[in-house]
């Protein structure tokens, strides 16, 4: 689906049997590291523009990245960065991706409240004095989609680009069968 626009990629890896985080802050000025607010370090990259955490059990956490190769990229630099360090690390970590959100502009509005009528309240939330948008769940594939009356979807919780495609095509269905499109 072309016109979907990737806001975030979360993906997990785990690239060393154990890290001492302590240490590891202490040789490197570059991670930041504050044991009273979080147990890990963190690694903020200009290119690829993401965030790394790294966790004491060799978990590593990537968020921010726009495409799935960001991603491979920046777990790559903090793996060399600590093997430098002498960390041991593994020598092909398995990336994971954990959730992958979207947005996508329909051009065109949308009147939730019709909306939320016509899919008879079924893994509905619409509170609009609470939030502005319409919360639409689709458990089957993780998804959880925000519909907005400006007409702009943002689809998070998935997995795979394929599931959040999935997604998107499904509700525009749903959508168009209710009129709204």
């Amino acid at each position: 689906m072309t016109n979907l626009t990737i806001e975030n990629i979360v993906a997990h890896a785990k690239i060393a049997d154990s890290i001492d985080i302590t240490k590891l802050a202490e040789n490197d000025q570059d991670f930041k590291y504050n044991p009273n607010e979080f147990s890990g370090l963190t690694l903020k990259l200009d290119e690829p523009k993401t965030a790394v955490l790294l966790l004491p059990n060799g978990k590593a956490i990537c968020t921010g990245a726009k495409k799935l190769e960001d991603v491979e990229t920046a777990i790559k630099i903090v793996t060399n960065k600590i093997k430098r360090a002498g960390v041991k690390v593994k020598t092909k970590p398995k990336v994971e991706t954990t959730n992958i959100t979207v947005s996508l502009d329909l051009k065109k509005e949308l009147h939730l409240a019709s909306i939320s009528k016509g899919l008879m309240l079924e893994n509905v939330n619409y509170e609009p004095e609470e939030f502005p948008g319409l919360i639409y769940k689709m458990d089957d594939l993780g998804a959880i989609l925000l519909l907005f009356s400006s007409g702009k979807i943002v689809c998070t919780g998935a997995s795979t680009m394929e599931d959040t495609s999935k997604a998107i095509e499904l509700m525009k269905e749903k959508l168009s069968s209710l009129g709204a499109l």
